[in-house]
Formats: structure tokens, sequence, C-alpha cells
């Protein structure tokens, strides 16, 4: 349960600093070139609240649903392939939905999807590293 919880911390943590890096850093260039696609820096600390608890519940599934299906191999590989299936369960079809209903380029899906990919592939290997098994550990 410790691992667990610390799991969860820790990836909500890089959950959200990655997600200020890929959208207000490295995005905002393609938001801004979309007039009226994001609300005002206040409208959205306004509501940061609300993204900040549905990023902790994503984390927190995230952690628990590796934790029931973690097998006993190594971590890193199992990290990687969560990583990759959660993306392809998560980020992809939002992704996908989003450039339906909003008039995006299909490049910021692609980058959204990119970078989705990366987040998840990166939480994968921290939340399998944080909760390997001593015996997997030593096998490894």
């Amino acid at each position: 349960m410790k691992k667990l919880i610390l799991a969860i911390v820790v990836a909500y943590v890089v959950l959200m600093g990655t997600n200020y890096l890929v959208h207000s850093v490295w995005l905002m260039p393609d938001y801004d070139a979309i007039p009226l696609s994001h609300r005002s820096a206040e409208g959205i600390m306004h509501r940061f609240w609300a993204m900040a608890l549905g990023q902790f519940f994503f984390a927190a599934m995230f952690a628990y649903i590796y934790t029931r299906g973690r097998e006993k191999k190594e971590w890193m590989p199992q990290g990687i392939r969560y990583g990759i299936v959660m993306t392809f369960m998560t980020v992809v079809p939002y992704s996908l939905s989003e450039y339906v209903v909003y008039r995006v380029p299909y490049m910021l899906a692609v980058k959204w999807m990119v970078a989705g990919g990366i987040q998840l592939i990166i939480l994968g290997l921290i939340v399998a590293a944080i909760c390997k098994d001593g015996a997997t550990a030593r096998a490894a």
C-alpha cells in the first residue's frame, strides 16, 4: 500500500509538471495561433482545481491499474508496455475526439498524441520502478 501511495503521488507530480511543459511551454504557440481556443490565464486559474482533481484521479487510477496487472517480470519493459497501452486507451481516443469536436489543426492533435504517449511511458516507468517487487527487482 505504501508503494501504491508513493506511486500515485509521484505520478501526479510528474503528470502536472509534464502537462505544464507540454501545454504551457511547447504547445502554447499552437494554441495562440488559434483564436479563442483556450481561456484566459485568469479563467484557467479560476478553474484550475478541476484540472488538478482530474489529474489526481488519473494518476491514482493509472498507478492502481498497474499494480493489479503487473507480472513477475522485469519492471522496465512492463512500465514501457503499460505506458504504451494506456496511451492507446486514453490519449489517442481523446485526441482524435478533440480533433473532431474543436477546430484545431491535425498537427496539434498529432502533437497531443505524441506528447501524451511520452508522458504515459514516463509515468509507466515511474510507477513500475516504484511498485516493483523485491524478488522481481533482483531477477532483473
